[in-house]
């Protein structure tokens, strides 16, 4: 995606966040590395008016919530013990989403598309077309724009564009709310080029870029 494109796009916007657990069975990660736990969405229209949102917790078939993932997400098997079946969650979603087949997904990172893709493909779950192509990495885009050295997580991500995280960090919903925040400062660049200097002095120069989901993935 171009610069600026994020502007042009017609359609809803679904600013999609997503908690997850990973899964241990060796012969199961060949398929998919982990289960959704939660799915949080904000739905914007071409303005990027807030129009809906969506939240759902989604019980895991194959693994157990991992105690750091409830330390990071507050997420505990009581939590999702009678929430919907992945099935479920997603053919819900998807009735959320709305009939409008121009309908795009922002996410933070592209990690988010390969979880639910993986995931349908473990339990054998068809999707909407729009699942396997609509997806714009937001994380990519905001590297782009201003032209940083690295990716930044969500919350260092909003400090650079001088915007305060909302909310709790790591839950779905407030996560999506927040992405929406940063998918509407990048689609005015005039903003954008107004504050990219200072954020390069700021953020450029930075050792840490914080804690993100993934890191879950790499602790035994």
């Amino acid at each position: 995606m171009k610069k600026g494109e994020v502007m042009h796009m017609q359609g809803n916007k679904i600013v999609l966040d997503l908690e997850f657990t990973p899964i241990r069975d060796p012969d199961l990660q060949a398929v998919a590395r982990s289960e959704i736990l939660e799915i949080g969405a904000v739905k914007l229209n071409e303005q990027n008016a807030v129009l809906e949102e969506f939240q759902t917790y989604v019980k895991p078939q194959y693994s157990r919530v991992l105690p750091r993932v409830t330390v990071l997400t507050g997420i505990t098997e009581e939590t999702v013990a009678t929430a919907p079946s992945y099935a479920e969650a997603m053919a819900n979603f998807t009735d959320w989403i709305g009939s409008d087949c121009r309908s795009r997904f922002y996410t933070w990172s592209n990690s988010d598309q390969n979880v639910i893709l993986n995931e349908a493909d473990l339990k054998e779950q068809s999707l909407h077309d729009m699942f396997y192509t609509h997806w714009v990495d937001l994380q990519r885009l905001h590297q782009r724009m201003y032209g940083f050295t690295r990716q930044m997580n969500l919350t260092n991500a909003l400090g650079s564009m001088q915007i305060y995280f909302e909310g709790t960090e790591h839950g779905a919903l407030a996560d999506a709310r927040n992405t929406a925040k940063i998918l509407k400062r990048l689609s005015n660049l005039q903003d954008v080029r107004e504050r990219i200097q200072q954020s390069h002095i700021t953020y450029n120069d930075s050792q840490s870029h914080g804690f993100t989901m993934g890191l879950v993935f790499k602790k035994k």
